[in-house]
């Protein structure tokens, strides 16, 4: 994922970011409901059996303290107390007390149901709604990478349209791929307002859950697509924590084979059909003095195409040519073969003759019709 933000500072500042592949396009967002599983998918991450009581502002393991620069002469200064900087975070359940954390399979997280809203600052500005989710695999000794993070979406706002921390909103990621063993991130963009955002948005997102332990990272621009999130960065204000008896309140439903999309790993929904190595179209080839009939073959395959033909003839294909070709990838070759000399004389008593191509290339054979003729 790039984000089109300023360089980084010691402060904590807003970033922006744009989606890292054009197959990252728009989604969409379910209304604010359960979610429900077929029987063909399967399900990973918290049960969402309870409401989301803890947020990210307050309930991260984070000392947190920092100078506040004065935006004008009238503004106050002094050291706040903060429990980190409002910028990028990413939050990820490691270990549950009922379920896997991680994905069983690898496959399309094709639904993500997340429990929780954005808190907004009393007498501030709306807090900032845009998050994203994130396929991100563990790494040895703790923490995690970055593999691919979702289109953006939006996270209600609590207290609005009846949202709250039992409100439970269900997300369709556009190819959001996942690997056996990763985890499915809540991602964040902080929303660091000065004076009334210190630590960013309190997303409201996560229940202090017996037996569950959930990971987090905070870093301006340091989660996006290939980041490495180590559990050895840590600081009082940013790097890794793990949050002991936490749980992220975000359910995954997994699809796999025909129920994730060709782009995924083992999915083949929506595949685009096999075509063969080789194409060889309905053609009229002409004849030589010396019995050679070159016949057109495109090669789809890359390096090359390699393979035998041979020439038949009549409803008993009596074989009448044969040889080897290698054809480059991505060209058309024309494939010499040498005929019988009795053919030559059918052709020019009939005007032309329609004989049997049969291509083998990898073990695989292909038929198509040929006509010869005297040009």
């Amino acid at each position: 994922m790039i984000r089109a933000v300023s360089k980084r500072t010691p402060r904590p500042s807003l970033t922006r970011r744009a989606l890292s592949s054009a197959a990252l396009l728009a989604g969409f967002l379910v209304a604010l409901v359960p979610a429900t599983s077929q029987a063909a998918l399967s399900t990973f991450g918290s049960t969402l059996a309870w409401p989301a009581t803890l947020n990210t502002t307050a309930n991260l393991d984070y000392v947190g303290t920092y100078t506040e620069v004065p935006v004008s002469p009238e503004a106050p200064t002094g050291v706040f107390h903060t429990n980190h900087w409002g910028t990028d975070t990413a939050l990820w359940n490691v270990a549950l007390p009922n379920g896997s954390p991680s994905a069983p399979a690898s496959g399309q997280a094709v639904k993500v149901s997340l429990e929780g809203c954005a808190q907004p600052a009393p007498g501030g500005p709306s807090p900032l709604t845009q998050i994203h989710f994130q396929d991100i695999t563990p790494l040895p000794g703790g923490g995690a990478r970055v593999n691919l993070t979702s289109q953006p979406f939006e996270i209600p706002v609590c207290g609005q349209k009846g949202a709250g921390g039992s409100t439970i909103t269900t997300y369709e990621p556009i190819n959001l791929c996942v690997n056996q063993g990763d985890y499915v991130a809540f991602n964040d963009e902080g929303g660091y307002v000065p004076f009334i955002y210190r630590s960013g948005v309190a997303y409201q997102v996560i229940r202090g859950v017996s037996g569950s332990t959930m990971d987090s990272f905070i870093r301006a621009n340091g989660t996006d697509n290939g980041d490495t999130m180590s559990a050895g960065e840590t600081a009082a204000n940013e790097g890794f924590a793990s949050n002991a008896n936490e749980e992220l309140m975000l359910r995954v439903t997994l699809g796999t084979g025909p129920d994730a999309r060709y782009v995924c790993p083992g999915g083949s929904k929506e595949a685009p059909p096999v075509l063969p190595p080789i194409d060889v179209h309905p053609q009229t080839d002409g004849i030589n003095r010396a019995r050679v009939v070159a016949v057109a073959v495109y090669c789809r395959q890359m390096p090359d195409c390699q393979g035998s033909v041979a020439l038949a003839f009549g409803g008993k294909r009596v074989s009448i040519g044969s040889g080897q070709f290698t054809v480059p990838g991505n060209t058309t070759g024309h494939v010499p073969i040498r005929v019988v000399p009795s053919l030559l004389g059918l052709i020019r008593r009939d005007d032309g003759v329609t004989t049997t191509l049969t291509a083998v290339v990898s073990g695989k054979a292909f038929t198509q019709r040929i006509g010869v003729k005297i040009f």
